[in-house]
């Protein structure tokens, strides 16, 4: 039934104005007429009726008997397409069967769900075209999004078809807020028994910590529907490694393999299984992960491995397994690095280190907690071309060590071949994109001017000579050139005829002549087919008058003398076989060129403070030289030399740290270190200070991965709860190629000694979580420790779970579905809707409230409603009114004027009165008095009394002038 309420109940209290209206107009005196008075006292008692029912929200409430209907589809990968096909079926025969005004809304879930349909009373149910995360299956997401698909004023229906296989969020929770709500759940248990034979690895365990040459077992736990044959694989990083045919009884199997545990680090093991029958594959592999801890392993990196000789000596002296290898065999990404706690770059130059190793060696120290030391030579620090790339931010030194109080004056000439064989393609590799093999020689140098012009200080003096036949001044010498002067002015260089190199190199000598500077340097980079010799002479001349040459071979094939040239002039020699590599050639040779990169004098090294590098050495020999660089300001130097500049530094660097040591260990510059009797000590000590510190064993991290959400938790023993307290600690997670997937994961103190974190899980995979932090003592807290992220629960065995299904119906009053008309049955909750009263009553206290005024302060006549006021209506007999004493007097006048006329007859009566005398001529300048009006027989007594009055005012006034 219908009824009022109100949206706003408490301000009924307002009524009381209707009751104080009533009393005001009963005790004050009536002015007005009986009809008058009422009339007005009713209009005024709906008015203030109307202005506080509509502040109270008056709503009139009607029932509702339209139903809406949200049909909740599973679409994860746990319902095969026969099942999935039966529920789309059952909507479609749903829809069909809906009744007129009810509505259908569709949702598609997943690991998430998605509006395939809003609500609408559309028949039709079409292709299912949304396709939301198929690995996992979440119901309450689901519940969520349909129970927000709800209009406010139809009746309310969730239709659930699923198998009920949750593996992430919590139905049940929605399901309590549905039936708070009154919106049943009504549920179609999906069938999927197809009938197909399972196989799976249900988990693989193996120990969390073993040691190199350590037998470990490694325990998989296979699954299948049925007996039958698989093989089974055991895999690791390097491959397979162990391989058998497994009989494998209907349920739940376990094999086992005994392994000799290898390498260093973290070791990842997988068992893979090839079933005779399957039904998927996403099932078919497990991993785990064991740490392998041992003595230090140390890479040493050596483009000549007599560098590095004397030095894995001293290091396995004390204990430490050094490995030396050429640069281009050290692994290239950090987690490939990571089996080494150290790395050690021996006189190597950055060209040598393989692509993508240098960019992985900051995640290397920063992430994994490594080392990393830099031993000086003629091929390392700022000349070995560190500068301004990723070791230079990883060591503690900068690879610059000019300032503005010792800085060299530079003048620097770039000499480019500009001739016919620079306008081909700078390599013919196969391997190469189109876009490189298109690129021509003598624009790779035009970038490569640039970049060195960019690593050019201001004060620094720039010319660039480009030459074919003759030698052009394509930029003449400058400073402060900026980046897109030097690309403007190369960009008309275009190659044309032969090359002329004696040409370039004299015009280059005679520009360098006029210019005071206290370094002069020619950079040529040519392919060297040229007239006129090699030009050796040439070059020894510059040298003698303090102008050197280095040489850049322009590409492969290029002329043989170019090395003897660049010997001849005394610099360096670059041959660039891969034109690519000239831009950082230019960079290096710019840098290298600019600084005080090799200092060679005898001279003691002076130790500052007590570091533990010193701890048991005695004195020290002296060293023949060494590496200019400039310390960074928060690295701590060890050793520096006679004149305060750096020789041994080291600092923090993320989790790990890294050190610089200036001077070689070949025996150039270091002889006498190496038959120094302490040098194993050093080294060994060098190294420990760079090593990462092994597990900290106050505490046990765990981790416990659930679904969609990964737990963090830390725990120690009862007495180290001390150390615990305002414990600070964050996780970063790692997977196997080193990128970062969860970054500073916090871990948030639950108990005195219990710590947990939160995050969400990543992809199916192998990963290692890094816990760093500080205890409250201060004292740094560094763990790693292995997870592995199984594959999603949506495919393990048979995830079906009709008993979540019939929970749900069950919290919220619905039901098992078992014919499609049922899904728009009305609820037991009835609906309502409330439709807003308040303006319509602001509109009628409007309109009532002129008729109010009306009626108490209007008095109308007839004549004042025009043509209304005309219509004839009956109306009863009234008497005369008695004549007025205007009337009187008028009846009197009349009656004597109608006496004189019968005296006088009717001749006299009718006569014209006498014409009255001429008023006397105005004078000219006086106006003329207006013309009296013509007085009309017949006139109302009243008028001519007026227009009389009228005329003697008139004179009245003409008297006055």
């Amino acid at each position: 039934m219908p009824y009022f309420s109100f949206v706003y109940p408490e301000m009924l209290w307002l009524l009381l104005i209707v009751g104080l209206i009533w009393l005001v107009a009963l005790v004050t005196p009536r002015r007005v007429a009986p009809w008058r008075f009422w009339t007005s006292l009713g209009l005024r008692t709906l008015l203030a009726l109307a202005l506080v029912l509509a502040v109270a929200g008056v709503q009139l409430v009607l029932p509702v008997q339209r139903t809406t209907t949200v049909f909740l589809l599973d679409g994860s990968d746990s319902v095969p397409s026969v099942a999935r096909a039966q529920a789309e079926g059952f909507i479609q025969a749903a829809l069909e069967e809906m009744p007129e005004g009810d509505q259908a809304a569709i949702v598609v879930f997943g690991g998430n769900a998605l509006v395939e349909r809003t609500p609408s009373d559309e028949r039709r149910l079409g292709r299912i075209s949304s396709v939301p995360i198929a690995t996992r299956t979440n119901v309450e997401a689901a519940l969520q999004l349909g129970l927000a698909l709800f209009p406010t004023d139809t009746q309310k229906r969730l239709v659930l078809l699923s198998d009920g296989g949750e593996n992430e969020g919590r139905a049940v929770d929605m399901a309590r807020l549905a039936a708070a709500r009154g919106i049943p759940i009504d549920v179609v248990p999906l069938d999927i028994d197809t009938g197909e034979a399972e196989a799976l690895v249900a988990s693989v365990e193996a120990p969390a910590h073993a040691r190199e040459g350590q037998m470990a077992t490694v325990v998989a736990t296979l699954e299948s529907t049925v007996a039958q044959q698989s093989l089974v694989r055991l895999i690791g990083d390097e491959g397979i490694l162990q391989e058998r045919v497994v009989s494998l009884d209907a349920g739940v199997n376990e094999v086992r393999f005994p392994v000799e545990v290898q390498g260093f680090g973290f070791q990842r093991l997988r068992v893979q299984i090839e079933p005779e029958q399957d039904g998927r594959i996403q099932n078919n592999e497990a991993a785990a992960l064991i740490r392998v801890d041992g003595p230090p392993r140390v890479l040493l990196v050596a483009q000549q491995p007599e560098d590095a000789q004397a030095l894995a000596q001293a290091l396995a002296a004390t204990n430490i397994n050094p490995e030396i290898i050429a640069p281009e065999l050290m692994p290239a990404t950090a987690l490939g690095l990571s089996v080494y706690d150290a790395l050690v770059l021996v006189n190597t130059p950055a060209r040598a280190l393989p692509a993508g190793a240098m960019a992985a060696l900051p995640s290397y120290v920063r992430d994994f907690g490594k080392g990393l030391i830099m031993i000086g030579g003629r091929d390392s620090f700022g000349v070995g071309g560190y500068g301004r790339t990723p070791v230079e931010a990883v060591l503690p030194v900068d690879m610059d060590v000019r300032s503005q109080e010792q800085r060299p004056n530079l003048a620097m000439i770039f000499l480019i071949d500009k001739s016919g064989s620079m306008d081909a393609c700078h390599c013919n590799a196969a391997d190469l994109s189109p876009e490189a093999l298109n690129t021509r020689k003598v624009d790779i140098a035009k970038e490569a001017v640039a970049q060195a012009a960019a690593v050019m200080s201001p004060e620094d003096t720039l010319g660039v000579i480009s030459f074919d036949t003759r030698a052009f001044q394509t930029i003449p010498p400058a400073s402060g050139l900026t980046v897109e002067q030097v690309v403007n002015a190369l960009d008309g260089v275009q190659p044309h005829g032969s090359a002329n190199i004696r040409a370039g190199l004299t015009e280059a000598e005679q520009l360098l002549q006029g210019i005071d500077a206290r370094i002069k340097h020619i950079v040529l980079l040519t392919d060297g087919w040229s007239s006129g010799g090699t030009h050796t002479d040439l070059a020894e001349r510059l040298r003698e008058q303090g102008i050197t040459l280095s040489v850049v071979a322009a590409g492969g094939g290029s002329a043989d003398y170019l090395e003897r040239l660049a010997e001849a002039g005394g610099g360096r020699y670059y041959p660039a076989e891969d034109m690519a590599e000239v831009p950082q050639i230019f960079v290096q040779e710019t840098i290298t060129t600019a600084g005080n990169y090799i200092i060679e004098r005898p001279f003691f090294p002076i130790a500052l403070g007590q570091h533990a590098i010193l701890r048991g050495l005695g004195g020290l020999p002296m060293l023949y030289g060494y590496n200019g660089v400039t310390a960074k300001d928060t690295a701590q130097v060890v050793l520096k030399t006679d004149n305060n500049e750096p020789l041994l530094t080291v600092w923090q660097y993320g989790l790990g740290s890294s050190a610089a040591w200036m001077s070689d260990t070949r025996g150039q510059w270091a002889r006498n270190w190496l038959t120094w009797e302490e040098f194993p000590r050093f080294a060994g000590q060098m190294l420990g200070a760079v090593l990462p510190n092994p597990n900290d064993q106050t505490i046990t991290p765990e981790v416990l991965v659930a679904g969609s959400e990964t737990t963090l938790r830390l725990t120690a023993p009862a007495d180290a709860e001390e150390r615990l307290a305002r414990m600070d600690v964050t996780a970063n997670v790692l997977n196997m190629a080193g990128e970062v997937v969860a970054e500073d994961v916090p871990l948030s103190q639950v108990g005195p000694s219990n710590y947990l974190g939160r995050f969400a899980s990543p992809p199916p995979g192998t990963y290692v979580v890094q816990l760093r932090g500080v205890y409250g003592d201060g004292t740094p807290l560094l763990s790693m420790l292995g997870m592995v992220v199984p594959y999603s629960a949506e495919y393990r065995g048979n995830p079906a779970n009709p008993a979540l299904l019939a929970e749900l119906a069950a919290l919220t009053g619905g039901q098992q579905l078992l014919a499609a008309a049922e899904a728009f049955a009305p609820t037991a909750t009835p609906v309502t809707r409330a439709q807003e009263l308040g303006l319509w009553l602001l509109l009628l206290a409007c309109c009532l409230l002129p008729f109010d005024i009306a009626v108490r302060r209007l008095l109308l006549r007839r004549s004042d409603l025009g043509v209304l006021g005309q219509l004839r209506m009956p109306r009863r007999a009234t008497p005369a009114p008695d004549p007025t004493p205007a009337d009187v007097t008028l009846s009197r006048l009349q009656g004597a004027k109608q006496r004189v006329g019968t005296r006088l007859g009717p001749s006299e009566a009718e006569a014209p009165p006498p014409a009255p005398p001429p008023a006397p001529s105005p004078p000219a300048s006086a106006p003329s008095p207006p013309t009296p009006p013509v007085e009309l027989a017949g006139e109302n007594p009243l008028e001519r009394l007026r227009l009389a009055k009228e005329r003697a005012r008139r004179r009245a006034a003409g008297e006055r002038e």
